[in-house]
């Protein structure tokens, strides 16, 4: 196995201050005394003194062909994050309670060359590098187990994702764990609505406004998937129209409604007590999210989630960042998410029929990735299935600059005043045009209502601020 593996990366070793700064009242943690030794079997195990824990720590191996340089030399270049995060002991999670924390690593199991064979460094040729995070500002991936194994505080964070296990794109994020991206929004101020430039708006819906959010958060890189339902909300198995069981896993779970997701746990209850800003009901999906994981989760408000799916980009622009052709057919939008002329629907002639309930993942709703991220890596954005916010749905939302549209004192209310009828849906859906699909547009569905093109994805806080 890997016979030049790594033999000698010990002598160097760097101790790390925190990457990212506390924003609120946590302490910053500091790495000290960080060692690193190398075994016979060629296990590598690094130690570390922390002040001030908890904190998330995580690893980075660095090489440098300069054995004599100096710890701070920037010359020292990541082995790359796929090869480390099959470290083990203290890292990728919250770490306390210790006086020395303890790091293993297994490089010939995973750091080889094109024809499988290991590294060998010199002396002095390799270090650890230790980042301690502080628990309001932790890394920018989140993985939650949602198994029977996974549980409060079992969460583990990545900093970036080349150090996710097995890529971001590995099925196990689509079926029994949820990977969830850091959106750094707090104090941001930003344009939502649209112009008109973007000619399929609707001038009174997408009026254009400045928002701030007032916090960060994290949101879930796909939409929930039918495996992951299940895993959650057993009581209500495979409730989706597209159910082919070939597929049917990892495609959006669809006829959920808000009320069984958040509110109850059925399609009728309209339960008020549970309504924003009460945490949800525990028999309802999130309740039971949350109770399995600890964690705070949520719908997004459609501010958040307007945020999330421009990635940066303004108006006129995918989240990718490529423009908005204002057609039926976008052909940009073809790189980014399932609808309606992009195989969600069945072309005939010169017509788009619906498909078959039974059809595979290649019309109807697709598998949740199948198409390319935004800027900040999310997927399906545009398209595949609507997604369910927080919010009561009102045409003009424009002065409440990004608030959730929900009396907090009466929240069966608008934040203007009338009683709430209807909840938002964003991001269009495999059944409709591609100008229906655009970061900007607005629309709303009863709270009990089942459809096949609706689903959702998921926030949480998990002590962002």
């Amino acid at each position: 196995m890997n016979k030049n593996a790594i033999t000698r990366v010990a002598a160097v070793a760097a101790a790390v201050v925190a990457t990212a700064p506390s924003s609120s009242q946590a302490m910053i943690p500091e790495v000290s005394d960080v060692t690193m030794t190398q075994s016979a079997t060629r296990r590598v195990t690094i130690t570390y003194r922390l002040s001030d824990a908890p904190a998330v720590v995580t690893l980075d191996i660095q090489t440098n062909a300069n054995t004599s340089a100096a710890a701070d030399d920037p010359g020292w270049t990541s082995i790359g994050g796929r090869n480390i995060c099959n470290a083990q002991g203290d890292v990728w999670k919250k770490v306390s309670g210790k006086d020395t924390y303890t790091i293993t690593w297994q490089p010939d199991r995973v750091w080889t060359d094109a024809e499988g064979e290991g590294f060998k460094i010199a002396a002095n040729g390799a270090r650890a590098r230790v980042t301690a995070w502080p628990v309001d500002n932790t890394p920018n991936y989140m993985v939650v187990d949602i198994t029977a194994t996974g549980g409060a505080d079992t969460q583990t964070y990545y900093p970036a994702a080349d150090f996710v296990p097995g890529s971001v794109t590995n099925s196990l994020y689509k079926t029994t764990k949820l990977l969830m991206r850091k959106i750094m929004a707090k104090g941001i101020e930003w344009t939502m609505g649209s112009t008109t430039l973007e000619t399929k708006r609707n001038a009174t819906r997408e009026a254009t406004h400045q928002v701030k959010l007032d916090g960060n958060y994290y949101i879930g890189v796909y939409e929930v998937t039918q495996a992951q339902w299940d895993l959650i909300q057993p009581s209500r198995l495979a409730p989706s129209y597209f159910n082919n069981a070939a597929d049917r896993a990892m495609r959006p779970v669809e006829l959920v409604c808000y009320n069984e997701i958040r509110n109850s746990n059925n399609s009728t209850t309209a339960d008020a007590t549970y309504n924003w800003p009460a945490d949800p009901n525990p028999n309802s999906f999130l309740g039971k999210l949350r109770t399995k994981s600890g964690l705070d989760f949520d719908l997004p408000s459609e501010a958040q989630w307007e945020f999330a799916a421009r990635a940066g980009n303004g108006d006129t622009k995918w989240g990718d960042g490529s423009g908005i052709l204002n057609a039926d057919k976008d052909e940009n939008l073809d790189l980014l998410g399932r609808y309606e002329r992009d195989g969600g629907k069945v072309q005939n002639g010169t017509s788009y029929a619906n498909p078959a309930q039974s059809c595979r993942a290649t019309n109807g709703t697709a598998i949740v990735g199948s198409y390319a991220p935004n800027a900040w890596g999310l997927y399906d954005m545009h398209g595949n299935v609507w997604e369910w916010c927080l919010d009561w749905y009102a045409d003009d939302i424009t002065a409440h600059g990004g608030k959730v549209n929900i009396d907090p004192a009466t929240p069966a209310n608008t934040l203007s005043g009338a009683s709430g009828a209807s909840r938002v849906r964003r991001g269009g859906s495999w059944g409709i045009a591609a100008g229906n699909c655009r970061p900007a547009y607005r629309n709303n569905g009863a709270p009990t209502d089942r459809y096949n093109s609706s689903g959702f994805r998921v926030v949480c806080t998990a002590g962002l601020q």
